[in-house]
């Protein structure tokens, strides 16, 4: 039992010439019961780059949504005009106003699209908090329980309260996939909103493993303080990883003390590069 993951958008492009590079995150996922789209990155890039690329997204049976931001979400009005009826995957939260700010702007950065729409073209939503088992390969997480005192979250990402006033977002319909195979489990993240740390204790306490292949994705660390970012690197040994794959949220820095203390088993997962999970 094997999985071959594709990243088709993000920051940063290895090959083939043509592909697109694009502020967002998407996956192409081919098993052995179908194939699933994991995000679907900012809209700009995903069906270029997934021509390129060789995959067929009309054959898709699934969509999982990682969370409610425009970067991972704001491919799938392109992608389901492509596929029609499907399922989409994701919390019941994905659809929440969502803010970023800073001293000079406010910026809208939630789902550009409004449910009705996304419906109409297709999507079938099932929303879930809860682990969803979507085939024996591929789990989704549900909400993530937020373990770690380390792990503070993003300051400058606010939603709507029941009012319509700002909070900061607790984010709580960040998930991510899990998938096994052969080789063992592997996690594929969307932003790691809820912390990489956090992601990978619920990962194992949900599954009993105690090992995980692979980690691929973005891990949110290029917003953490020097603090956060030592214990991190200090836990991950605990985890056995054989390979991390980092992309999208991590940043070039950050990336670089990853790949100084995981050494042959860091790389970058650039849109184009594909594995055998």
């Amino acid at each position: 039992m094997s999985t071959r993951l594709t990243v088709v958008c993000e920051n940063s492009v290895g090959g083939p010439l043509g592909l697109i590079g694009e502020h967002g995150l998407a996956c192409h996922l081919a098993t052995t019961q179908g194939n699933y789209l994991f995000d679907t990155g900012s809209g700009l890039g995903i069906i270029t780059n997934a021509k390129l690329l060789g995959l067929n997204l009309k054959e898709l049976r699934g969509i999982i949504i990682s969370h409610g931001h425009y970067d991972h979400a704001g491919g799938l009005k392109k992608v389901l005009e492509l596929t029609g009826p499907i399922d989409v995957y994701a919390h019941p939260g994905l659809f929440t106003p969502r803010f970023s700010i800073s001293e000079t702007e406010q910026r809208e950065i939630g789902v550009p699209h409004r449910q009705k729409e996304l419906e109409q073209l297709g999507a079938r939503f099932h929303f879930d908090r809860e682990a969803v088992e979507l085939t024996p390969e591929l789990t989704i997480t549900g909400e993530i329980p937020r373990l770690t005192g380390f792990e503070r979250g993003d300051h400058r990402l606010c939603c709507t309260d029941k009012d319509g006033g700002l909070i900061p977002d607790p984010l709580a319909d960040d998930l991510s996939l899990l998938i096994r195979t052969d080789k063992g489990l592997s996690v594929l993240l969307g932003c790691a909103h809820a912390g990489l740390i956090n992601i990978l204790k619920h990962t194992l306490n949900l599954t009993g493993e105690h090992e995980l292949h692979a980690v691929i994705g973005g891990t949110h660390l290029m917003f953490c303080d020097d603090r956060q970012l030592q214990i991190t690197l200090e836990q991950l040994d605990n985890y056995q990883i054989k390979k991390l794959g980092a992309a999208h949220c991590t940043g070039l820095p950050q990336a670089a003390k990853l790949a100084a203390h995981l050494g042959e088993r860091f790389f970058f997962a650039s849109a184009g590069c594909s594995l055998e999970l």
